[in-house]
């Protein structure tokens, strides 16, 4: 939407894509920004409403992300290639879970606030810590086991603002966001797996684009896996053959040949049932207010296996 400031008219957001992390936000984002009608930010994760403001020093101790944009001229500059014609959205994970200083900040900078709508995709929680884990073992930033991710959890040894269990604890994070904003809507992510072209469709009409459009819904996007020391060097870290590659290959074929690549030399990781069930424990009473407040059935978050 069309702002005004003293420097003239911006581009703000009309709607922002919020989490959570590792529940198909990168594939969404990619729906989004294929539609001719709807402007997505180049950075899929700005993060600016959750540390407007801040040393970008800070944030980057905090996730080791280069790239996250504290400057509010800065941030409308992601927008500026909208047309009046067209739908302007970002995608950042992290507005879920930091919900709070996210939504404080929003009031803050965007003038039309109250007009905002916002799109959340949820994962069940076990799965989701799961590929949250599997993904920062891949980065290179963690080292332990993912039993003793969880045992440090359980005995509130967990100092880090990123910790992967505290993410899947959607109830406070939904809420607020259906407390301040009247235009919410909430998607799960097996709903993704499952039905992607009518989800996007469904999408398309929330944020009132032609529904007629079709994107391609056939790649997976962010996909996790465990692969030995060179690979996670290669997928995960910046380096040359990277930079070279994101110059010359659009997107979907990228994620076709990382996908591929994962396919063939990464080992399978699951989720074992002891782990499961001590997350089921700790998710249910959230998982049980949760389904009550979105008027979804999350029975199978808790039956699964």
């Amino acid at each position: 939407m069309q702002v005004r400031i003293k420097e003239g008219e911006i581009n703000l957001p009309d709607f922002l894509l919020v989490g959570a992390a590792k529940s198909g936000t990168t594939s969404l984002y990619q729906y989004l920004k294929q539609h001719p009608q709807i402007y997505m930010s180049e950075n899929k994760e700005p993060w600016f409403f959750s540390f407007a403001d801040i040393y970008k020093e800070e944030v980057h101790n905090f996730s080791g992300k280069g790239d996250t944009v504290t400057d509010f001229m800065k941030y409308v500059n992601l927008f500026r290639g909208a047309t009046n014609e067209q739908v302007v959205g970002e995608a950042s994970t992290v507005y879920l879970y930091l919900y709070e200083e996210t939504i404080k900040n929003i009031k803050k900078y965007h003038p039309n606030w109250k007009e905002l709508k916002i799109i959340i995709i949820i994962r069940d929680p076990s799965e989701r810590a799961f590929s949250h884990y599997l993904n920062s073992v891949g980065d290179g930033s963690c080292n332990s086991s993912f039993e003793e991710e969880i045992e440090k959890w359980n005995i509130k040894q967990c100092s880090d603002l990123w910790n992967i269990i505290d993410y899947g604890f959607y109830y406070n994070q939904i809420k607020s966001y259906k407390d301040t904003f009247g235009q919410v809507k909430i998607y799960l992510f097996d709903d993704l797996e499952e039905r992607s072209a009518l989800l996007a469709q469904d999408l398309y009409r929330f944020l009132e684009v032609d529904t007629f459009f079709k994107p391609n819904t056939d790649l997976k996007y962010n996909v996790s896996g465990n692969s030995g020391k060179f690979l996670r060097k290669l997928i995960y870290k910046p380096n040359l053959i990277k930079k070279v590659v994101k110059t010359f290959l659009p997107i979907e074929t990228r994620t076709k040949i990382k996908n591929n690549i994962l396919g063939k030399f990464a080992y399978k990781s699951n989720l074992e049932n002891s782990q499961r069930k001590i997350l089921k424990e700790i998710y249910k009473e959230d998982i049980t207010k949760l389904q009550d407040l979105i008027d979804k059935d999350l029975t199978r978050w808790l039956r699964r296996n």
